[in-house]
């Protein structure tokens, strides 16, 4: 009952936060004007342990458009593999080597300690930029009172299995900074690709070592330090993400438990946008998960246990249809349909369930629209099978509650590592 009454409270305030994603989407973008052109930019490259990946990160980034003095930075960080030979082969590339490993964070540091552009770029060890990425972002850059911009990331090697849900999680999360980005609402300034001024970064004192999540915890400070963060839908890094299923569990809790730390070390009663929409936001998405996860759980197990398990059956085709309407878009079709044949009885969390599912998936095209612009196989499976990929997260939530009462963490990192 507890279960219950908790997952009407969660899925009507789910709507809220969707309905006021479509008020952020239709709202007309004004950008602050354009000061002074930065002309220098470093690019900094931080890689433990990306030999397979390095190298094509290192032709884009010398191969992208830029008009003015590029400066590129490959940090080793302490890596067991051929990273440091293969930044050392590559010619107009600077390589600084870590003895031990730092962490990506201080990787950064050490690299900006040698960097002498006005721009600071961070590219992932694993991931290529588009040849316009760089010049096309340094303008958002060079607007009034940005501090940082990111854009947009896609997956790479989609055609592996799990990441053709990742990359659909991808665009959405895109869609996500853009239209955050319009009320200066946006924290994440993700790997692949993110700009910075370095005077605002030297400002801040660099980037954090207290935490996973660097990206986030640097934009909060730009914007609390009075900064913006911009966004341009025309800067696009594709990055390869863990596929094997100890790479990707791996990299999954270390976004969980960064995102707890983020909670405990920024949240705060400040009257900031940030402050009373965004940080709350991912607080609820949390709570969402580990709630409704539980509650989706229970269900599925009842039932089975219920209709099937307790009737001496486990495995037939009756079977195979129930997860397959629990696993599928086909269980919510089938919902709908029995509540307007009046087989199922048409309640307020009943409708607002209803409406809330309805509105989100338009996003999900909308992203796959906007910035893969086609729809083909590998974008129907995970939108028609997107439940079991957002179980799979909400596990990961719950285990990783333990983070909160962990008192340091530390930024290291590892991501395609087996």
């Amino acid at each position: 009952m507890i279960l219950q009454s908790a997952s009407a409270i969660i899925t009507f305030l789910f709507l809220v936060i969707i309905l006021s994603y479509y008020v952020l989407l239709f709202i007309r973008r004004r950008r602050p004007k354009t000061h002074k052109r930065l002309n220098s930019i470093s690019i900094i490259i931080p890689a433990h342990n990306e030999a397979p990946y390095l190298k094509a990160t290192i032709d884009a980034v010398l191969q992208a458009d830029f008009v003015g003095e590029k400066q590129v930075i490959v940090v080793d960080d302490a890596s067991k593999d051929a990273t440091a030979r293969i930044a050392r082969s590559c010619k107009k590339v600077r390589l600084i080597r870590n003895v031990a490993q730092l962490g990506k964070a201080a990787s950064i540091n050490r690299a900006l300690k040698q960097a002498t552009g006005d721009i600071i770029a961070i590219v992932d060890a694993d991931s290529v930029i588009r040849k316009n990425a760089l010049e096309e972002m340094a303008k958002e850059l060079s607007r009034d009172g940005v501090g940082g911009a990111t854009g947009v990331v896609l997956v790479k090697n989609r055609n592996e299995l799990i990441n053709m849900w990742v990359h659909i999680e991808q665009l959405y999360n895109s869609l996500m900074r853009l239209i955050m980005s319009k009320v200066n609402a946006n924290i994440v300034t993700p790997g692949p690709l993110s700009m910075y001024k370095r005077s605002a970064l030297k400002k801040l004192g660099g980037f954090s070592t207290d935490g996973f999540s660097e990206d986030i915890n640097v934009s909060i400070r730009l914007i609390r330090a009075g900064y913006r963060i911009g966004y341009t839908h025309k800067a696009v890094s594709a990055t390869n993400m863990p596929y094997r299923r100890k790479w990707f569990f791996k990299q999954r809790a270390r976004f969980a438990r960064g995102m707890l730390h983020v909670f405990k070390r920024h949240l705060s009663l400040k009257k900031t946008i940030i402050d009373l929409y965004t940080l709350p936001i991912y607080v609820f998405t949390y709570v969402q998960a580990v709630i409704m996860g539980l509650f989706t759980l229970y269900q599925i197990v009842a039932g089975y246990i219920t209709y099937f398990a307790s009737q001496g059956t486990f495995l037939n085709l009756a079977v195979a249809k129930f997860f397959l309407e629990w696993f599928s878009i086909v269980g919510f079709v089938r919902w709908v349909g029995s509540v307007i044949a009046g087989t199922t009885p048409l309640t307020f969390i009943t409708i607002i369930g209803i409406i809330s599912t309805l509105l989100t998936y338009p996003l999900y095209c909308f992203a796959i629209a906007k910035f893969d612009k086609r729809i083909d196989w590998r974008h129907l499976i995970p939108l028609v099978f997107m439940a079991p990929f957002w179980w799979l997260i909400m596990v990961i939530y719950i285990a990783m509650l333990p983070e909160l009462f962990r008192k340091q963490q530390y930024n290291k990192w590892q991501k395609n590592e087996p």
